[in-house]
């Protein structure tokens, strides 16, 4: 494949994802206006991690929040929900009426509460050809990504590991991926373009 050639597949590339996002927005129904409180907090929470619920909610009445007595694994205070250990975390998220505004219901959410996912080291495979040899040491990871499949050959990559949240550097341009809560997938996006790679076996 010649430079040009090459050069054009990688600029058309962005804009085929573009045209197939817009294409599938445009047949899409509009949104329904909500009628209740909308709360929407992690599935997963990971232990040692933190998070801070909000919501919103069509009569502008404010959204309090507390913890089902049956939640385990995690706490909250002034505002903050710490995940602490293994368990189920249950949030409940409530308002109280006012002489002119009844309070809408309430909305409970569950969140795992677990360990952060391993980042496995070892031979990471992906759409169309693409792999990854990843090693792993502590927090740091390296390795090299194979793209020949676009015609980009071999590239060198290093970053860190924060739990779920993977920062690297890679064409020198630094990115950010997300790890499954089971470290099976890894999930980042580079120059637009959305891609997963699948972890080796266990």
């Amino acid at each position: 494949m010649t430079a040009t050639r090459t050069r054009l597949r990688y600029a058309a590339t962005p804009i085929i994802v573009g045209l197939v996002a817009m294409l599938g927005g445009a047949c899409a129904p509009p949104p329904k206006a909500p009628t209740g409180i909308v709360f929407n907090p992690p599935a997963v929470g990971y232990i040692g991690k933190q998070y801070v619920p909000t919501a919103s909610a069509p009569n502008n009445l404010p959204v309090a929040f507390s913890l089902d007595e049956a939640s385990s694994g995690c706490t909250l205070s002034e505002g903050v929900l710490y995940f602490d250990a293994a368990g189920s975390c249950i949030v409940l998220a409530n308002q109280t009426a006012t002489e002119t505004t009844p309070a809408l219901s309430e909305q409970r959410r569950l969140i795992s509460v677990q360990d952060c996912p391993p980042l496995r080291a070892g031979l990471w495979t992906g759409p169309q050809g693409t792999s990854a040899n990843v090693f792993v040491g502590g927090t740091f990871f390296w390795g090299t990504v194979d793209l020949a499949a676009f015609g980009a050959g071999i590239h060198n990559f290093d970053g860190t590991i924060d739990c779920d949240v993977a920062r690297m550097t890679f064409n020198g341009t630094v990115l950010a991926g997300r790890l499954s809560p089971d470290g099976k997938r890894l999930s980042a996006s580079y120059s637009g373009i959305s891609v997963v790679l699948n972890a080796p076996p266990e």
